[in-house]
């Protein structure tokens, strides 16, 4: 009896395991295809910020161009609708724009109608404040479900997670986050950051302030800061290479 509930215990334990590691693990592809990391035969990176736009893009857009860098910013709808000229200088100013939601909800703990309202109310507030139909997504907490996967697929929306972090939301100071995220980055890495916050509690100051810190620390090591949509076309071209000398 106790073998039979200890074997039990232990099925529900690795169930629990696998559907976390499904959902919440950055690098799983069980439910549906993810890229977290871009090619890595090149010596660039990318940098991305969620949750925007807010009160602090703006001064983050002016230390990008004082750096002559280009990022992407993966947009919250609602946040788009608050600060509509914010959002339209991030497109005029040739930054990649993606997919966040619309409120930045736990997919997990969402409906598939729900989940598929999120990502289409997103798009089409995006599309409509920015003149930019996103391409890319990126699930709030990082976190996908099937219904997730089944609703970006139906609006083209390419999944994208991260392989660096700063660790920003922790309330960091500038030269901790900038540490944190350049800790393990190398060719291929896509770094998140953030320039907002879902919870409207946080600035993001140090955020900015880490910038300038996170990008001469690349060039020491000489990384190169690209477009996160051409870091992940490079990929796709290699492997369409790789496939044609295969066939």
């Amino acid at each position: 009896m106790l073998f039979a509930i200890s074997a039990i215990t232990g099925t529900a334990a690795a169930a629990a395991s696998a559907a976390y590691y499904a959902t919440c693990a950055v690098r799983s592809q069980w439910l549906g295809r993810t890229i977290w990391r871009g090619r890595t035969d090149t010596n660039q990176v990318a940098l991305t910020f969620d949750d925007g736009p807010g009160e602090d893009t703006e001064a983050l857009l002016d230390v990008l161009e004082d750096l002559k860098v280009n990022a992407t910013f993966f947009m919250v709808g609602r946040q788009a609708e608050r600060y509509p000229d914010i959002a339209r200088r991030v497109a005029s100013s040739g930054h990649v724009i993606g997919n966040h939601s619309y409120s930045h909800p736990m997919f997990l703990s969402r409906s598939a109608n729900e989940t598929r309202k999120q990502l289409e109310r997103a798009q089409q507030t995006i599309t409509r404040t920015t003149g930019i139909r996103p391409q890319l997504a990126r699930p709030p907490y990082g976190v996908r479900t099937r219904s997730y996967f089944s609703a970006a697929r139906s609006l083209n929306l390419q999944t994208v997670q991260w392989s660096d972090t700063g660790f920003d939301w922790k309330h960091h100071d500038a030269e901790r986050i900038a540490r944190d995220a350049v800790r393990r980055a190398s060719a291929g890495s896509i770094i998140l950051l953030h320039d907002g916050d879902s919870a409207g509690k946080s600035n993001r100051r140090q955020t900015i302030a880490a910038v300038p810190l996170i990008v001469a620390e690349l060039k020491t090591r000489g990384l190169e800061i690209a477009p996160l949509n051409r870091l992940i076309e490079m990929k796709a071209e290699a492997r369409l290479a790789t496939e044609q000398t295969n066939a």
